[in-house]
């Protein structure tokens, strides 16, 4: 506390402090570099739909276990080759020339699939600069930096495991830092960058829409959507359905580590009543919190809580969306939650032993029922401070 407050006090402090974050924060990544990807293939599916485009095949159109020619020994660890590629444009895009790189610079497909982590890493790097402008844009001090910098999720998951939602969360950052600075045509440019990248991003663009206060604002995504979409555009609307419905399948297609998505079904008695009822309380929380204007940080990460909250489908990773707006409003039972999240992961100890993916167990809430108590007595508290002021 004593070093914050000096930090703030003298801004060559402030900026020692945050260089040493960074650089601390740069070497715990590189030492995290060189791990295989244990926790997850997804690796191999990226690979596999930077191939299929090598030999012009479009990955929303082909499955893998229907393109026999390119099997190869890498095949086997593909997660979900009876799928379609469940990924935003952009990324299929990236995926495009990571696999040139990666094959110039190995023929082996396990060593080309190590490759892939490099667009992750990159755009981690960047987040961690755009997040060092943004606390500085807010006036926050520098050492908040730390919650993403030092923390152990962003570095296993993007160094270790490779995930590409680093793109989208660098995308977000920019984006709010871009509002930070009042320069709204750009935080639409790179919310809709996001949006192509994964679909979650979009819920956000009433929030930035309503703090610009430039309704028209909107019309921004489509050129930018049309752009990125073009390069596999099909006129088969039944493939358009079938990949969009499978795109929302994380709200709600097919359970894994989820929470209140259960009392969902429960109370729809359908998996699909269910889906629908998770989108429009995700869409009341998006309302509720521009219609009442809150900052632009905390309505962001109130409305991705919402919607993890009631998805059928959480992986660990997904709290990866959650840290830039952490290190703004670091609200404790969020920190619970990405400290327990890494116990999802014991889903594959049956899979690896069994081939069996059992993601909603009851073991589930040896994270949830921490999280969620802590989250209840937070309120309380903090009610009863207000009651006693």
């Amino acid at each position: 506390m004593l070093q914050e407050s000096k930090a703030e006090a003298n801004p060559w402090a402030a900026k020692r402090l945050t260089l040493s974050i960074l650089l601390s924060g740069l070497l715990f990544r590189l030492l995290a570099w060189p791990l295989p990807p244990v926790l997850s293939d997804d690796l191999y599916r990226y690979r596999w739909e930077g191939l299929a485009q090598h030999h012009d095949l479009n990955p929303y159109l082909v499955r893998p276990n229907e393109a026999a020619h390119l099997h190869d020994e890498a095949y086997s660890l593909i997660p979900g080759p009876e799928f379609k590629s469940g990924y935003g444009p952009l990324l299929i895009f990236i995926e495009k020339w990571n696999y040139q790189l990666a094959s110039a610079i190995s023929p082996d497909p396990h060593q080309q699939a190590f490759w892939f982590k490099l667009p992750a890493a990159l755009c981690d790097i960047a987040t961690l600069a755009a997040l060092a402008a943004l606390l500085a844009a807010r006036g926050a001090p520098a050492a908040a930096l730390a919650w993403y910098a030092w923390s152990p999720m962003i570095i296993v998951e993007f160094w270790g495991s490779g995930h590409n939602d680093s793109v989208p969360v660098f995308l977000v950052t920019l984006a709010l830092l871009a509002a930070a600075r009042q320069r709204w045509n750009w935080a639409i440019i790179a919310l809709s960058l996001a949006t192509s990248a994964k679909p979650w991003p979009l819920m956000l663009l009433p929030i930035f829409i309503a703090a610009g206060r430039r309704w028209w604002q909107w019309m921004i995504c489509f050129p930018i959507f049309a752009l990125t979409s073009l390069p596999y555009w099909t006129p088969r609307w039944p493939e358009i359905i079938e990949n969009a419905r499978f795109m929302s399948g994380f709200l709600g297609g097919w359970r894994n580590n989820d929470s209140l998505f259960g009392l969902l079904m429960w109370a729809a008695g359908d998996i699909y009543l269910a889906k629908y009822a998770a989108f429009a309380i995700v869409g009341a929380a998006v309302l509720w919190v521009t219609l009442l204007r809150w900052p632009i940080e905390r309505a962001c990460l109130a409305s991705i809580v919402v919607m993890l909250v009631v998805s059928a489908n959480v992986h660990p990773w997904y709290l990866t969306w959650l840290f830039p707006m952490l290190a703004l409003v670091p609200w404790p039972p969020l920190l619970l939650w990405a400290a327990l999240m890494p116990l999802g992961y014991q889903v594959l100890i049956g899979w690896r032993l069994l081939g069996e993916w059992n993601g909603s167990t009851p073991s589930r809430w040896w994270i949830y029922a921490p999280v969620f108590s802590y989250t209840v007595i937070c309120f309380l508290v903090r009610f009863k401070r207000r009651g006693v002021s």
